[in-house]
């Protein structure tokens, strides 16, 4: 790997780990739910995140600088992936076990590993031009768009959930919306976090 610089390697290594499991995880997720795979939010963001890791490795290998619109798509990614992690571990895993959320099959990759390094690439290891503030109501957009056609489907019975939320017949109004709040809540949060982590990091290096 001599043609990649000496300060992009290590972005490139951790992508390339990304694309490996995320290829892995899709590949198991198709047998198991077949077209249905992409009904969970948590499915959609590790395809978006292999996705972009791809989209980097690209941009590494040919020594071109990220675009705005990749790292618009990192950060949907990485923040839906956190999402993901602290939906299982706080929400879905007191209830349904941590082994089946964070050991079994592919879930360690869906779940933490993925999230984990999609986090660490995205903030430490990209260098990219700082953009605008605008850029932390796209996770939440991302999310809340799933969530309004994930409630149509669910209300013409061609999807059921598949999460408890989404199950228009079965919850409150009031339910769904306090998830749909929660969410947008802990999206725009956790993208203002990164945002800040990103960019105070780029400063100070400068």
């Amino acid at each position: 790997m001599n043609w990649i610089k000496k300060e992009d390697r290590a972005v490139f290594y951790v992508n390339l780990i990304l694309v490996i499991l995320e290829t892995v995880a899709f590949a198991h997720d198709i047998y198991a739910f077949r077209f249905g795979l992409f009904e969970w939010y948590t499915v959609d963001s590790n395809v978006l995140q292999l996705v972009v890791s791809v989209w980097v490795i690209c941009c590494v290998l040919r020594n071109k600088q990220f675009r705005k619109i990749l790292t618009v798509a990192h950060f949907i990614s990485a923040v839906g992936l956190t999402v993901t992690f602290i939906i299982a571990a706080f929400v879905l895993a007191p209830e349904g076990g941590i082994a089946y959320y964070f050991l079994n099959d592919v879930a360690p990759i869906n779940h933490f590993i993925g999230p984990l390094l999609s986090v660490i690439s995205l903030l430490f290891l990209e260098k990219t031009e700082r953009l605008s503030l605008s850029i932390i109501i796209w996770p939440a957009v991302a999310s809340l768009t799933y969530g309004a056609i994930a409630l149509v489907l669910n209300a013409v019975r061609i999807m059921d959930g598949p999460y408890f939320f989404l199950k228009v017949y079965e919850q409150f109004a009031g339910v769904i919306i306090l998830w749909f709040s929660i969410i947008a809540v802990l999206c725009l949060g956790l993208a203002l976090l990164y945002y800040k982590i990103k960019w105070r990091k780029r400063e100070v290096n400068q």
